[in-house]
């Protein structure tokens, strides 16, 4: 006996074996179609790059003429304003410069080569106290060097037992036999 779910699967079955299969077939495309294809597309290409150097010799165009329509005024402002910053440039420079030799004559007084010197008063002026301080303790250390050196040369000889005549103490001689 059939019973209602075997009914209906049948009638699902013949519904499916009437509709047509409309399945589009799988289309290869041809060598010369590639090739057509191919070519429309150098053509947009093309297209495309013409118009981007047109649009940028446009644009060159409108700013060869906005720089002749500039006023004489304008010009001369313009060429005002670039000596001015030159001249702001050049000021900086030297002031630097001079603040940079006032800090090595000021370092030179108190001692320091002038290599030590310079080296101190570029760190002075980039803001590295940190160098600054390292390199004043260097000096303070070999000036000490120095002075104790000086003072060791300054000291007269050590007398050790024997006379300026170079003779043998007798009070000596006496123990020594």
């Amino acid at each position: 006996m059939i019973t209602m779910e075997d009914n209906k699967n049948l009638e699902g079955q013949v519904q499916q074996n009437q509709e047509p299969e409309n399945k589009p077939e799988e289309h290869e495309m041809t060598l010369e179609e590639a090739q057509t294809l191919l070519a429309q597309e150098r053509a947009k290409n093309a297209k495309l790059q013409n118009d981007y150097n047109k649009t940028s010799s446009e644009a060159a165009n409108y700013r060869k003429q906005l720089k002749a329509k500039q006023t004489a005024e304008e010009q001369e402002a313009e060429a005002k304003r670039e000596a001015e910053e030159a001249k702001e440039r050049h000021t900086k420079e030297l002031e630097e410069k001079l603040a940079k030799i006032d800090a090595q004559k000021r370092y030179m007084a108190i001692g320091m080569s002038e290599e030590m010197a310079e080296e101190a008063a570029t760190a002075e002026l980039a803001g590295e106290s940190d160098k600054v301080t390292e390199l004043y303790k260097k000096f303070n250390n070999a000036s000490i060097k120095a002075a104790q050196a000086e003072w060791q040369k300054s000291r007269p000889p050590v007398n050790a037992g024997q006379g300026e005549d170079g003779k043998e103490d007798p009070f000596l001689k006496g123990f020594n036999g």
